[in-house]
């Protein structure tokens, strides 16, 4: 079927589309740098000043977003490769002083390019010390601040349900298209984000057959948009023992505009280090396009598709950096955390079964335990393996109080443990 465009919505969305495609475009960052060359200020020196700024540059974009690739021969490969990686060098300034001249660059680095090698070389932010997970979820909507007011001609085959309208039919579908977007876009910047719908252990713990498993649902009875707080409680103790990040994203806020056949979206996107505990908000972006008169409520659906999907993408422009950021954060944790004794965290039903096994296991083996939270944190002695301590020690003491625990739920993660029950 081809519906009729007026001129006026043909522009509009054109600017649209290119105000788009503009923004995503702009996948660079601009480091200042400043050098030193020894001798006096010449065509020669400036050839070498400018060769070593471009190393400097490439070297200090990663301490930032991947300082464990500092020093490796992956450093070395990139610094080598740095002219696929630079875009553009702007001199800033050259003075002599004494018998050296020194000079300062602005260089625009390809942002996307060079993380994208990163990944493929096995030393981007999110490998190294340790391998660092990026899940993607989702924060429930506001109904305040969704208004899918449909009339008769609009809302045709829509099933009502407190004005959201097509919103809550289609729910799944945007979901998915906002996911999928996201992780496209993060892709193309290095970053490889994990879906929960990719893991079988999860999928019991869908709430329709569509879900998708960002950890929201549209509840029809309470006709409110839910948490799915069991699916949020195992990722948690899941990946407790890993390096993890969760991408938040949340439908700020949706409207179709009758009047002006305005169709809005502003998507909102934040993230939590699952280890550390600390939030991040990026902030959040809207999109707008223009529904022509007359359409039925497949056009409306598509359109909230459209905007919701072109806002994330639009985000993830300034996610990204927050995410290598906290990435990174994480790689230097791991590395520290190599001098440090090993962690073992136990997940049993009781907290008074895990006390009991604090009594029950080897004082000689720990040198601290404590009960926190839903675990029991076991910290070994100098020396003691990992392995050792769990097959050897910890499994037979469960096993003497009839606690059988499956293999496949024993995480081995560096210099972390996690067993659940």
């Amino acid at each position: 079927m081809t519906y009729r465009v007026s001129q006026t919505t043909a522009i509009v969305l054109a600017v649209l589309i290119f105000m788009l495609t503009a923004s995503i475009g702009n996948a660079y960052e601009d480091i200042g740098v400043s050098v030193t060359v020894k001798g006096k200020r010449s065509f020669k020196a400036k050839k070498q000043a400018k060769l070593l700024a471009g190393k400097q540059a490439i070297i200090s974009y990663l301490k930032r977003v991947s300082p464990a690739a500092v020093g490796t021969s992956c450093a070395k490969q990139l610094v080598d490769d740095r002219a696929a990686f630079i875009k553009r060098v702007t001199s800033q300034g050259i003075s002599q002083i004494g018998d050296s001249m020194e000079a300062s660059y602005l260089i625009r680095i390809d942002d996307e390019k060079l993380n994208y090698t990163l990944e493929e070389l096995g030393c981007g932010p999110q490998s190294g010390a340790a391998k660092v997970i990026i899940l993607i979820m989702e924060e429930p909507p506001s109904t305040a601040n969704i208004s899918m007011i449909l009339n008769p001609e609009d809302s045709s085959g829509v099933r009502k349900l407190r004005g959201l309208g097509p919103f809550v039919v289609f729910y799944t579908s945007y979901q998915r298209a906002i996911r999928d977007t996201i992780i496209s876009k993060a892709n193309q910047e290095g970053l490889k984000l994990t879906r929960l719908d990719t893991f079988n252990e999860f999928q019991k713990m869908k709430m329709s057959n569509d879900d998708p498993l960002v950890g929201v649902y549209f509840d029809g009875e309470s006709e409110d948009f839910v948490i799915n707080r069991r699916l949020l409680n195992i990722v948690r103790t899941k990946f407790a023992a890993q390096n993890t990040i969760i991408l938040y994203y949340r439908i700020a806020s949706l409207y179709f505009d009758q009047t002006t056949r305005e169709l809005k979206a502003a998507i909102a996107i934040s993230l939590y280090d699952l280890n550390s505990g600390e939030t991040k908000s990026v902030g959040s972006q809207d999109f707008m396009v223009m529904v022509p008169a007359g359409q039925p409520s497949v056009a409306i659906r598509d359109g909230l598709t459209e905007v919701a999907s072109s806002a994330a993408s639009l985000l993830m422009n300034k996610a990204k950096k927050q995410i290598r950021r906290m990435a990174s954060m994480a790689q230097v944790h791991a590395q520290k955390e190599k001098t440090l004794p090993v962690t073992v965290s136990v997940h049993l039903n009781s907290k008074r079964t895990m006390y009991k096994v604090k009594k029950s296991l080897n004082p000689e083996m720990i040198q601290y335990s404590e009960i926190k939270s839903e675990n029991l944190i076991l910290k070994l002695a100098e020396g003691v393996p990992a392995d050792d301590f769990v097959f050897e020690e910890l499994l037979e003491v469960l096993e003497g109080m009839g606690i059988i625990i499956p293999e496949k739920n024993i995480h081995f993660n560096g210099q972390k443990v996690l067993i659940q029950q």
